[in-house]
């Protein structure tokens, strides 16, 4: 869901259109499976479409690929960081990552957006409205960057 929400606010910035590439992989994902059908629903109310979507797994060349590397929750990132140690200094939390001012908060759970897999409908358009609040503070930190 945060690719294609990514992806959509991407496309319609005159700023980052074309500068600004991503990719979606999971420490879990089972390379080639379909979105959960909530998840497509979700997407579908708002607009986009993830139908073609396929899960990947991590790799080393994707994180080679990537500037930046952003989690979901803090056991993804701890994961990520277990796996590719090297780059652990590009690695945040999404919601930290947006987070004007964000600093270490005692309980590191707070930075967490919940995985919905396998929860009813509402659950899914609860992470995505968390998601798309997050999608639309990163558009404003890298409109503001000096370099895209």
């Amino acid at each position: 869901m945060a690719e294609a929400m990514l992806d959509e606010a991407v496309s319609d910035s005159d700023r980052l259109r074309g500068a600004v590439k991503t990719e979606s992989a999971g420490t879990f994902a089972f390379d080639g499976s379909e979105p959960a059908k909530n998840a497509c629903t979700v997407m579908y109310e708002l607009g986009l479409s993830i139908d073609r979507h396929r899960a990947q797994q991590v790799t080393q060349e994707l994180v080679d690929w990537a500037d930046v590397v952003l989690t979901m929750d803090v056991y993804g990132l701890e994961q990520m960081q277990v796996m590719f140690p090297e780059a652990a200094d590009k690695m945040a939390l999404l919601k930290q990552f947006v987070e004007e001012g964000a600093v270490e908060k005692a309980d590191e759970e707070y930075y967490n957006i919940d995985d919905p897999y396998g929860e009813d409908l509402d659950t899914y358009r609860a992470c995505a409205a968390e998601i798309r609040s997050c999608i639309e503070k990163l558009i404003q930190r890298l409109e503001r960057a000096p370099e895209i």
